[in-house]
């Protein structure tokens, strides 16, 4: 009985080592082959370029003023 009433201890925390950041290293690669480079495609379609274009109604001094008779129904 001596097992059951003793209180058992908090657990002590487990800890994790921290990752470490890959290490990079920098150096000058000795190229003394030629370097294959693709072949451009035969056709190349551009994207397509559109401009607003600015419509001014032409109209005179001398043409009446557009007027609407409040008076009709539709």
């Amino acid at each position: 009985m001596a097992k059951k009433n003793q209180i058992a201890a908090p657990a002590e925390p487990v800890y994790q080592p921290a990752p470490q950041r890959p290490s990079v290293s920098f150096r000058v690669m000795n190229n003394c082959a030629p370097v294959p480079v693709a072949r451009p495609a035969d056709f190349i379609q551009l994207t397509p370029v559109v401009q607003p274009l600015p419509i001014v109604p032409y109209s005179t001094q001398l043409q009446p003023l557009a007027q609407f008779d409040e008076e009709e129904e539709y």
